[in-house]
């Protein structure tokens, strides 16, 4: 299976898994048994009551993964049920939301309130780490409760 083929020079792609995931996602490189993806992308739906009587559904992106700074994941073909090329409104969209996300992974959002919170946030962090490196204990140190020898009846 080549996803990436030359005669299709677009590298953004919908890959459908066998677990049923969508992933929109650019492939960087592609090997005999695996891809590289940049900046996949998860599908969320949810449905709305726009009035008493009309549901409507919205469609946006997350993060496929969550809980990382990592961009690139590795894919196995063996978990791909399914490919094709992003249409090109639905790249323009995908850009835009991976931008965003990396512009908030910087910290740069924009919001010069919110962006200085984050960067104090940003220094705090690397102020306790500091900490916790000039004061690292064994392992034995780290007992925060010890048993008592007394039994109580």
């Amino acid at each position: 299976m080549e996803i990436a083929a030359k005669s299709n020079p677009t590298p953004y792609k919908v890959i459908k898994l066998i677990s049923g995931e969508d992933i929109f996602c650019k492939i960087i490189q592609e090997y005999t048994d695996a891809i590289v993806v940049e900046c996949p992308m998860s599908i969320n739906r949810h449905q709305v009551m726009d009035t008493p009587e009309h549901i409507v559904e919205h469609t946006g992106l997350q993060r496929w993964i969550n809980f990382t700074h990592d961009n690139s994941f590795v894919i196995d073909k063996q978990k791909i049920m399914g490919f094709g090329n992003l249409a090109p409104e639905v790249v323009v969209y995908y850009k835009m939301v991976s931008k965003k996300i990396q512009m908030e992974e910087d910290g740069e959002t924009g919001n010069a309130e919110h962006d200085a919170l984050v960067k104090q946030m940003n220094e705090n962090v690397s102020k306790l780490e500091k900490i916790l490196e000039d004061n690292e204990v064994e392992d034995n140190e780290k007992v925060t409760h010890v048993q008592p020898n007394k039994t109580l009846h």
